[in-house]
């Protein structure tokens, strides 16, 4: 049988995780993997691919890759032209991030309508949809009448090479001294609900307990603001990608989302699949995308969004519980092995092309 070929469309960061996982998971597949780069403008990639597009390449599959909203209509016209199938992974909506999330816009503003109504024509488009929950499909579903069977469940996942248990000898050692170290790592979105984390540290400046933040994005600095005055709170310096899953394994527990906007209840967050590849239990507010065996799962501890006082309530009894907590780090290993991992996902991204024929 010939070798299959995807062709990742737009202006996209190959390096960027959601793409780093599904790039392997196509080459593992067996299929090869071709790049076209858009340069100029996303709305006319198709007109640039005539002059910079790999020559001679008909692909059998078109993939634009996470939030490449913008790349999506050119692609389509391009691949449709010569009867190839189009997916796209958007991940999250624009029209969501505008309106629900970062509620910069009213939904019943005359913009807002207006990106709607361009999401919903984009999104039909194409011939499948990727969606890293089973509540973005619903999502999608609702507000961008996106039929039921277009829409395919391919979960986020996690580089397995960087992301992982400790050599041996590499994890810090055990100091039943040291505070119980919690740590928040992300991009500081909304959803994350940074402000109730700094409150539960507030709530337990008194406690053996310490709350490291690691990440940049929009909202650091007003988390760091929030923060001023708080004893137990440290915010790291950046580090390399690489190096992350040494910063999470300094942790004893690590910190999903607990942001109240209805985006944040549709979410398994990326620090969720790296703190359990890293042997690392979780606090997380509950998404009902998560495998039905994460409500009991040790590892997993869900609480209410947007409640510092539940966050506190998960976390101080193990300070005198630090051995079992240590005995958790097998338990989040084994659960992301068995329903979050690269080998998952190689399944779900399989029988999603089983289904389109390909």
């Amino acid at each position: 049988m010939a070798q299959k070929t995807v062709l990742w469309w737009g202006r996209f960061d190959p390096n960027y995780s959601r793409n780093r996982v599904y790039i392997a998971l196509f080459k593992e597949l067996g299929w090869d993997v071709q790049f076209f780069h858009v340069k100029y403008c996303c709305a006319l990639g198709d007109i640039e691919y005539a002059f910079r597009g790999p020559k001679g390449l008909k692909p059998d599959l078109v993939w634009v890759p996470v939030a490449r909203q913008r790349d999506c209509m050119a692609a389509c016209r391009w691949a449709y032209r010569r009867g190839i199938p189009v997916a796209f992974d958007p991940m999250i909506s624009a029209w969501d991030k505008k309106v629900l999330e970062q509620l910069k816009w009213k939904a019943e503003e005359g913009r807002a309508k207006k990106l709607l109504k361009w999401e919903t024509k984009l999104f039909n488009a194409v011939d499948v949809m990727l969606c890293d929950t089973s509540c973005h499909a619903d999502f999608f579903h609702k507000h961008m009448q996106v039929p039921r069977e277009k829409l395919k469940v391919l979960f986020t996942g996690t580089d397995e090479k960087v992301f992982k248990p400790a050599a041996e000898g590499e994890d810090p050692p055990h100091d039943p001294k040291a505070p119980l170290r919690i740590l928040y790592h992300g991009a500081y979105l909304p959803l994350h609900g940074t402000e109730y984390i700094v409150e539960a540290a507030r709530a337990t400046q008194h406690l053996n307990i310490h709350w490291d933040f690691l990440g940049w994005g929009a909202y650091k600095a007003a988390t760091e603001e929030k923060a001023k005055g708080i004893s137990n709170i440290t915010f790291l310096e950046k580090v390399p990608y690489v190096d992350v899953p040494k910063v999470i394994r300094t942790a004893d527990i690590v910190l999903g989302v607990f942001g109240t906007t209805e985006k944040a209840s549709r979410v398994i967050g990326n620090k969720v699949y790296e703190a359990m590849a890293c042997c690392r239990p979780v606090i997380n507010e509950y998404c009902t995308g998560y495998p039905p065996e994460a409500k009991d799962c040790a590892a997993i501890t869900f609480i209410p969004p947007g409640d510092a006082k539940a966050l506190v309530d998960a976390v101080v009894p193990w300070i005198e519980k630090r051995e079992e907590l240590e005995g958790l780090r097998k338990t989040a290993r084994d659960f992301f092995e068995k329903h979050l991992s690269m080998d998952v996902i190689r399944k779900q991204l399989a029988d999603i092309l089983a289904e389109m024929g390909l």
